[in-house]
């Protein structure tokens, strides 16, 4: 399959072949590498530093992508960097939440 199918998102074999073909080489971690559908971060560090966790991420869906001034890219990680921001934390890490469109192509 050379484009998105809604067989992508059922969590079975095409779902996986997805997330090993484009994911796991671009966004290569420790955390991705376990390949869970969680991630269990060492919180040990931050308490003894007298820091907490601050976690948000947000996606859209829009049409269309690019618009005059802006990307749907640049307004996911702006709206995370802001929700984190406005609590007070400092935004180093962001999550990943993709919503990928059925027929979008992925192999070139």
């Amino acid at each position: 399959m050379n484009n998105i199918q809604l067989a992508h998102g059922s969590g079975g074999q095409a779902m996986q072949q997805l997330i090993n073909s484009l994911f796991m080489e671009a966004f290569a971690n420790p955390w991705l590498a376990e390949q869970e559908d969680q991630a269990r971060l060492e919180l040990a560090q931050l308490t003894a530093e007298g820091d907490r966790l601050a976690f948000s991420t947000d996606s859209y869906v829009i049409d269309p992508l690019f618009f005059p001034g802006g990307n749907i890219g640049k307004l996911a990680i702006c709206g995370t960097a802001n929700d984190v921001a406005v609590s007070g934390a400092i935004p180093a890490i962001s999550p990943a939440a993709l919503s990928l469109k059925k027929g979008c192509r992925w192999r070139r």
